[in-house]
């Protein structure tokens, strides 16, 4: 069975990689352009802890 001419698990990871990008988009609008919050962005010293 193919949808939009691509096969069954083809098609379920297309919708997946959507519906993800989807609520990034929604999450980053609300969060950080609405609400303001800045992205914090961390380097690898950071995150094991280094300063």
């Amino acid at each position: 069975m193919t949808m939009l001419g691509m096969p069954t698990s083809m098609f379920l990871v297309f919708a997946a990689t959507l519906l993800a990008g989807s609520i990034a988009a929604i999450h980053y609008t609300v969060v950080h352009v609405l609400l303001g919050r800045p992205v914090e962005e961390s380097t690898p010293s950071q995150a094991v802890g280094g300063k």
